[in-house]
């Protein structure tokens, strides 16, 4: 299942230098959420779980500057140790090798760039002076 995190820049260093980190809650596409939105298609589910881990990441920057994060992951039901509306905990610390790519959040919280894996190691000095 796919699953979005909020991170700032300095938590995405770290999780890529450790290989873990531990994870709040992750916006995926729970059987409640499934459920309450049976109407849509993946693709639309997956855009609105997106986008309210991309309201939460504007939360949580440091300023109105500072860039906010998303981080994909996927991860397996065995994994996980709750599942909520719209969200999963891990049982353990989120692992490096789950995450298939970042999003950068636009200062509105309205639109997502991404960036393939191999492509956020390069990108993080930008992200963590701007």
């Amino acid at each position: 299942m796919r699953a979005y995190l909020p991170v700032t820049a300095e938590e995405i260093s770290a999780f890529a230098s450790k290989g873990e980190m531990e994870c709040g809650p992750l916006y995926a596409p729970t059987i409640k959420f499934l459920t309450a939105n049976n109407d849509m298609d993946d693709e639309q589910g997956e855009y609105i779980l997106s986008m309210l881990a991309a309201d939460e990441a504007i939360e949580m920057r440091e300023n109105s500057a500072s860039p906010a994060f998303i981080l994909a992951l996927e991860i397996a039901d065995s994994q996980v140790a709750e599942h909520g509306e719209n969200f999963v905990n891990l049982k353990e610390n989120g692992r490096w090798e789950d995450v298939q790519c970042a999003f950068l959040v636009s200062p509105d919280g309205e639109e997502l760039t991404w960036f393939a894996t191999q492509e956020i190691n390069s990108a993080l000095p930008q992200w963590l002076t701007a």
